[in-house]
């Protein structure tokens, strides 16, 4: 019998080692680079090879580890029954195939109790995962498991923020990018009874955000970038948790100001009130466009951080360029700029650009294939048929080489090995694939009353492309595209020709949509496809004898000087004398290298004036023998402390605390109070998590700008309702000082 198996086994790689040495590699190409080439049937990465041998069975040799050579081959054959699902079918095999292989993963990573997986790697359901995904594609294929999906994800009536940095929210606060996944499967389904319970936990959520996390003085939301959540991964070494909690991201923003807008669009659907959302919303597109839009560079700038004096760092950050232009934040004019003038890398986007040194792969130097998902959607948006081409074939070349939908790969060679952690079927990444066929070739748009089709499709894919069964309210859908282009030219339902290619939410049973495509498309589209690069390390400052001194970089040529957010000085040395001044000053340093790539800016070295500073002991306000103050949920909620200044002025206040809830990186326990002076409340004041059963590890909290008056105040640190963490009850910190600095 063994022998018989392994006869079986000999003459089915012989077979197949026949058919991918048989690939004719001499037909139309879909995408051609130099380092690789998608086929309609196959791909070709140097002696790589992927073949769709049918829609339901793919082969490829691309190693999946050292014990593989060139000679073995891999393959996928469908096994699940996708009957249920949009059907797919196209003149290109291998977009066929690779739509069947995401639909089967997708059925593999639905649970036992009817909920996705994160992957094969990640069990359960994480907040901004599900919610990505479902706008990409879940909520056309599965409604239903989305919406339990999403009830996974909240408590006590309001959004979970999954664990990240620093004990989670609002360290992080992208958990409202489920308030656009709610309003998708609204769109999709139509059902007004999931638009009112989502309507009230989206507004509670937003509510507690615009407590905690709104800045009133900047118009921006304070927090981590969206999902680039491990904080050496994205952030310069020196920032911890309170400093990201501080600086303002843009993949934030855009979350923040789609979740404004869909609580807008649902409240009138409802007949709420909208108007308060609306007024904060339009004022936070205008903040991003005036503090993160870049002029010189055309797109915008990755975040804005170091509190006292804000700067923007100027890497380009992909997910947020992404829905800047999907969410409209993004004027026309803007969003073309942004797609022709940042980096592509020859495998796709990368999360960011250039990369950080030293940091190991996973969201630095590294492609995520969901990201580039959003990115080929954004790119349909500004007629870069270039761009769309590009990413539609980065997508394709990793999911038909690997024959799964990984989570992430490097972002140089284009391969899934070498990250810090990569999944199998990764939810987000599968929707990603899934998209490529609904929302960019298709152009699926759902609306509050309607379907709007809208395919964008490349030269190179014009031929004919079906979906079939496609679920939409009450009506199901089979759509035929012929052709190619960015315009439709006809558009008839049930042989009837109609004006707009729009369907009807109204519109009930079986339907087939035909669509003409213009068969033109701009020639003028450009992308900047480079290799990829590192930036220069990021300077370590040190301030000895009243100057700044560190050491020199090879790589870099000059350096910026930086005093309280204004450059100063361009040099060359590495030592820099301070200057007399009577102002309290805030330094920082960047590395220049000779292509002009920037570093992080330096920790900040604050030089006060002598008497514009003080420490307060916090125990000097409590009758507890202890060398601090205890926060908690329970007994000690509150703290009530005095302030007493030699002058009316501007302060900046902060406070010496210790939380040993969980590490820096999980978790989701930081403790947050909100800051009153008198009867003004100021702000949140953060305290998050500094290392597992550490309550020895004492660093700085968050500092907010107080006017206190001349003589003794009255300050409060209070647990309000909105203070309260999303996930754990038990929130808890010690405070050892108080720290106070005059403003300028």
């Amino acid at each position: 019998m063994k022998h018989h198996i392994s006869f079986i086994q000999y003459f089915s790689l012989v077979i197949c080692f026949v058919l991918i040495s048989s690939c004719d590699f001499t037909q139309i190409n879909l995408f051609h680079s130099k380092e690789y080439k998608v086929f309609p049937d196959a791909v070709k990465q140097g002696d790589y090879f992927a073949k769709a041998l049918s829609s339901t069975h793919l082969i490829s040799n691309y190693p999946i580890d050292s014990t593989m050579s060139i000679k073995d081959t891999l393959h996928w054959r469908l096994t699940k029954d996708l009957s249920h699902y949009p059907k797919f079918e196209s003149d290109f095999q291998i977009l066929n195939a690779i739509y069947n292989l995401s639909l089967e993963e997708l059925e593999q990573n639905i649970n036992p109790d009817s909920l996705f997986d994160t992957g094969e790697k990640w069990k359960g359901v994480w907040t901004r995962d599900i919610s990505y995904s479902i706008i990409l594609a879940l909520a056309i294929t599965n409604p239903e498991i989305s919406k339990r999906s999403l009830m996974h994800k909240v408590k006590n009536g309001k959004i979970i923020q999954d664990p990240g940095t620093g004990g989670s929210w609002p360290i992080s606060s992208d958990r409202m990018i489920w308030s656009t996944a709610a309003w998708e499967v609204y769109l999709s389904t139509g059902d007004k009874q999931w638009l009112k319970k989502a309507y009230t936990i989206i507004k509670r959520s937003t509510e507690d955000d615009l407590n905690v996390v709104w800045d009133y003085n900047e118009h921006l939301f304070k927090g981590e970038s969206s999902f680039l959540d491990w904080r050496e991964q994205s952030y310069p070494q020196w920032m911890d948790a309170k400093d990201i909690y501080s600086a303002f991201s843009l993949s934030t923003q855009a979350v923040h100001y789609q979740n404004l807008v869909v609580l807008s669009k649902m409240g009138k659907v409802l007949n709420r009130d909208s108007q308060k959302y609306e007024h904060i919303s339009e004022a936070l597109k205008k903040s991003i466009n005036e503090k993160f839009w870049i002029k010189n560079k055309k797109y915008y700038a990755q975040f804005k951080y170091n509190a006292y004096s804000p700067l923007l760092s100027e890497r380009m950050e992909y997910l947020g360029q992404s829905l800047c232009i999907l969410f409209n934040i993004a004027n026309d004019e803007q969003k073309e700029q942004i797609i022709n003038n940042t980096v592509q890398l020859p495998f796709g986007v990368p999360c960011f650009y250039p990369q950080i040194p030293n940091i190991p792969p996973y969201h630095n130097t590294s492609i995520w294939p969901f990201v580039q998902a959003y990115w080929n959607w954004a790119s349909t948006q500004t007629d870069n048929d270039k761009s769309v081409n590009h990413g539609l074939a980065a997508l394709i070349r990793s999911s038909a080489l690997f024959l799964t939908n990984k989570e992430n790969m490097l972002a140089e060679t284009g391969d899934f090995k070498g990250t810090a952690i990569n999944s199998n079927r990764q939810l987000w990444s599968i929707a990603g694939s899934l998209s490529g066929i609904y929302r960019v070739l298709f152009g699926l748009k759902f609306q509050e009353d309607q379907l709007k089709i809208s395919p964008y499709i490349p030269r190179e894919f014009k031929g004919e492309l079906n979906i079939k069964n496609l679920k939409y309210r009450n009506s199901t859908l089979d759509i035929q595209i012929l052709g190619f282009g960015n315009k439709v030219n006809s558009f008839m339902i049930d042989s009837f020709p109609l004006n707009e290619n729009v369907v009807s939410g109204r519109l009930k049973g079986h339907h087939r949509i035909v669509i003409e495509m213009n068969n033109s498309l701009s020639y003028k589209s450009k992308i900047k496809v480079r290799d990829n690069v590192y930036s220069p390390e990021t300077p370590k400052v040190n301030l000895i004898d009243s100057s700044l001194v560190w050491q020199h970089n090879n790589n870099v040529r000059e350096y910026n000087i930086y005093c309280n957010g204004k450059m100063i000085q361009e040099t060359r040395d590495t030592i820099f004398r301070l200057p007399k001044t009577k102002n309290n000053c805030s330094y920082q340093i960047e590395s220049i290298d000779k292509n002009r790539y920037k570093s992080f800016l330096s920790s900040p070295i604050r030089v006060y004036r002598r008497g514009e500073s003080q420490l307060i002991e916090a125990e000097w306000f409590t009758t507890l023998k202890k060398p601090y103050v205890t926060l908690d949920n329970k007994n000690h909620s509150n703290f009530i402390f005095k302030i007493k200044v030699k002058e009316k002025g501007t302060y900046f206040i902060d406070f010496k605390y210790a939380n040993g809830n969980g590490s820096t990186t999980s978790n989701n326990q930081c403790a947050t109070r909100s800051l009153w002076v008198s009867n003004d409340y100021l702000g949140t004041v953060v305290f998050p998590q500094r290392g597992k059963n550490d309550w020895t590890n004492w660093g700085y909290t968050n500092a907010i700008k107080i006017n206190l008056d001349k003589g003794t105040n009255d300050l409060s640190l209070k647990r309000e309702t909105f203070n309260k963490n999303r996930n754990i009850k038990n929130t808890s910190a010690l405070i050892d000082q108080i720290r106070i600095v005059k403003t300028n």
